[in-house]
């Protein structure tokens, strides 16, 4: 069952979750915030994680999951499909 697992992995301390994202997560792509970060889009499986990172402290700083499509929706400008 995914949800219990997100429920133990949201309280896991920063530092493991960006640990267990970057190791065994599935990279899609990148959009950047309203302060400059880059946030990077990742697939866990079961569900989607953000990582957060400040390219001007060289930092990551936050970890954002979700199960839902509508967070997705801030990436529709990276996806380009071929014409059929």
């Amino acid at each position: 069952m995914a949800i219990p697992f997100l429920y133990r992995f949201n309280q896991l301390p920063l530092a493991e979750q960006l640990g267990i994202v970057l190791g065994e997560g599935t990279y899609l792509t990148m959009r950047f915030g309203e302060h400059g970060d880059r946030i990077n889009l990742y697939h866990m499986g079961t569900f989607f994680a953000e990582v957060y990172y400040d390219p001007e402290i060289n930092h990551l700083h936050h970890c954002r999951t979700f199960v839902s499509t509508g967070p997705l929706e801030a990436y529709t400008d990276q996806i380009r499909l071929p014409s059929l």
